[in-house]
């Protein structure tokens, strides 16, 4: 069956950085105070968390299109 508490760690995770994003978030700043909220009512991503323990946004665009609009 896998790994269903990673998979709800994932599912909150991508849920919170969605909805904070569609809330003007600067995500590639705040995405780790977001994952933090987010982990306070998700007992499985707060375990990943600890032990992912550093948490950063740094990728590149994958639409090009994107960097126009910067």
């Amino acid at each position: 069956w896998g790994n269903a508490a990673g998979a709800a760690a994932n599912r909150v995770a991508l849920e919170a950085c969605v909805e904070a994003r569609n809330q003007g978030v600067a995500i590639e700043k705040e995405g780790k105070d977001v994952l933090t909220k987010a982990a306070a009512s998700s007992p499985e991503l707060k375990v990943a968390m600890e032990t992912w323990k550093e948490i950063k946004f740094e990728f590149d665009t994958v639409d090009k299109l994107d960097v126009a609009h910067k």
